[in-house]
C-alpha cells in the first residue's frame, strides 16, 4: 500500500502543468486539460486526506494541487452562448488544448481557442468540488476569490440544465453540424447508451447518474451560501424546490425487477432498462434513501456487474452489453471508488473494502495506474485452457498513467490502510 500511495501521488504530479492537471500523460490520448476528470481526480484525492487526517504532508500537497485546478476550471469557465463549440456563460470545460493536435484540427473538432464545452456533468461536479474543498480546508480566502465563478455555474444551472422544466436534468447536442460529443458525461462514447437493436437513444436525455450530481450540487451551493453569509430565503426556496424535484424524478428511473435504476430517460422520458454502475453514483451523491441505498449496494454485488477486479461498466446481462467496449462493460477503477465511497456513505463498509481490494489486484498486475481494462470470459481463449469462468485484460487502447485513476489510488490506499 505504501508503494501504491507513493506511486498516486507521483503520478498526479507528473500530470501536473500551470492550469491544472492533464488526463493522461504526454503522448497519450489524453493530454490536455478534461474539466470532467479534473474534478473527479482533486475529489478523489481529497477523499484520502480525510482517510489520513494525521498526514500533514499529503494535505498541504492535496491543498495546493486541489486549489490548482480549481482556479484553471474558473480560469477557462464559459463567458457567451456559442453552440459551436457548446460553452455557455458559467459551463465547466469539457477539454483544452494548447496546442491542438493536429489529428483535432484535420477531423474538425468543434474547438475555439482550444476549448470545447460538450459536458453536461462537470458543472455540476464544479460545485460540489468547491464545497468539498472548502468542508476540507476552511479556506475563506479560495472561496472568496472563486466565488464568482461558483455563482456562475449555479446560474448555468439553473438557466440550461432543465430544459423541459419537469425538475430532472437532461441535454441534447447543440452544435449546428452534430459534431462533438453525443454523449456529454463520463460516458461518452457514442454507444455508451442504446436501445435494443444497438439503436441509438433519442436526445435530450436525463442520466441517472447527473440527477444526482445535480442535487448534489444544488445542496452544495446552499453550504456555500451560508459559509459566507448570503443565502436568501429566496434562493433557498429555489434550492429546495430543485432538491424536492430531483428526488421525485428519480421514481420514474427505478426498475422494480433489478431493485436499482437504469440508467437514462430519453427525450419522453421512456426508461433505458440496463444496470450499470452509473447506479452506484446515487450513492456518492447521496440522493437515496437508505431502503433504496440497500436495494442498489445488493444488486451492484451480484456478479453480472461485480466482478474479481471491480465493478463493470455495465451489467453482462443488459443488452447492449461488451466487455472489449470502452463503456459497454469493461472496469475502470475511477468509477470503483466514487461507488466505493457511495458504499461508505451508507455504511457499506465491507463491500467497499472488497472493491478496493478487487481494483488494487488489478492495479497491481497491470503495474501502472491505467484507464480501464477488461473482464473477458475464460471460454474465449482456446488454449490453453483455464479453470477459472472470467480473466483479466488489457484494454488496447487504456491509458497507461490516467489521472482518476491515480487519485483513485490514493484513496483505495488510504481506505485499505485501515484494515
Amino acid at each position: 500500500m505504501n508503494n501504491w500511495w507513493q506511486a498516486g501521488q507521483e503520478a498526479l504530479q507528473s500530470l501536473r502543468i500551470p492550469l491544472g492537471i492533464t488526463a493522461s500523460r504526454a503522448g497519450e490520448h489524453f493530454h490536455a486539460i478534461f474539466g470532467r476528470d479534473s474534478l473527479w481526480t482533486i475529489m478523489l484525492a481529497l477523499e484520502a486526506a480525510q482517510l489520513r487526517p494525521e498526514d500533514e504532508d499529503y494535505r498541504l500537497w492535496v491543498r495546493d494541487f486541489s486549489a490548482a485546478v480549481l482556479r484553471g476550471m474558473a480560469h477557462l469557465q464559459g463567458t457567451v452562448e456559442n453552440d459551436y463549440n457548446e460553452e455557455q456563460p458559467g459551463k465547466i470545460i469539457h477539454e483544452y488544448w494548447d496546442p491542438i493536435p493536429q489529428h483535432l484540427s484535420r477531423a474538425g473538432w468543434p474547438m475555439v481557442d482550444g476549448r470545447y464545452y460538450g459536458t453536461f456533468d462537470a458543472t455540476f461536479l464544479y460545485m460540489i468540488a468547491m464545497r468539498h474543498f472548502y468542508e476540507v480546508f476552511q479556506d475563506k480566502r479560495l472561496l472568496e476569490e472563486l466565488w464568482p465563478g461558483t455563482v456562475a455555474a449555479l446560474h448555468w444551472a439553473m438557466r440550461y440544465a432543465d430544459s423541459d422544466n419537469d425538475g430532472l436534468v437532461e441535454y441534447a447536442r447543440r452544435n449546428p453540424q452534430g459534431h462533438g460529443l453525443l454523449n456529454q458525461v463520463w460516458k461518452d462514447s457514442w454507444d455508451a447508451v442504446l436501445l435494443p437493436g444497438e439503436l441509438a437513444v433519442d436526445h435530450p436525455i436525463a442520466w441517472i447518474e447527473v440527477q444526482g450530481y445535480a442535487l448534489s450540487a444544488y445542496s452544495s451551493m446552499r453550504t456555500l451560501y451560508q459559509a459566507r453569509g448570503a443565502l436568501t430565503p429566496e434562493l433557498d426556496e429555489d434550492l429546495s424546490r430543485r432538491i424536492t424535484a430531483i428526488h421525485t424524478g428519480l421514481r420514474q428511473f427505478w426498475m422494480e425487477e433489478e431493485a436499482c435504476h437504469g440508467i437514462a430517460l430519453d427525450k419522453n422520458k421512456k426508461l433505458v432498462r440496463a444496470v450499470s454502475s452509473n447506479v452506484g453514483h446515487l450513492l456518492w451523491s447521496q440522493a437515496v434513501d437508505g431502503e433504496e441505498a440497500a436495494q442498489i449496494a445488493a444488486r451492484l454485488a451480484r456478479p453480472d456487474i461485480m466482478t474479481d477486479w471491480g465493478v463493470r461498466t455495465l451489467s453482462h446481462q443488459a443488452y447492449y452489453y461488451n466487455p472489449l467496449v470502452y463503456h459497454r462493460g469493461t472496469v475502470w477503477p475511477f468509477d470503483n471508488a466514487v461507488i466505493a465511497i457511495g458504499l461508505r456513505h451508507y455504511g457499506f463498509e465491507q463491500q467497499a473494502r472488497t472493491i478496493a481490494t478487487s481494483i488494487m489486484r488489478a492495479i497491481n498486475a497491470f503495474e501502472l495506474p491505467v484507464e480501464l481494462y477488461c473482464v473477458t470470459p475464460s471460454r474465449w481463449i482456446r488454449e490453453p485452457r483455464l479453470d477459472r469462468e472470467w480473466l483479466l485484460a488489457d484494454y488496447p487502447q487504456s491509458c497507461s498513467v490516467q489521472a482518476w485513476t491515480a487519485a483513485a489510488m490514493l484513496y483505495f490506499s488510504a481506505l485499505l490502510e485501515q484494515c
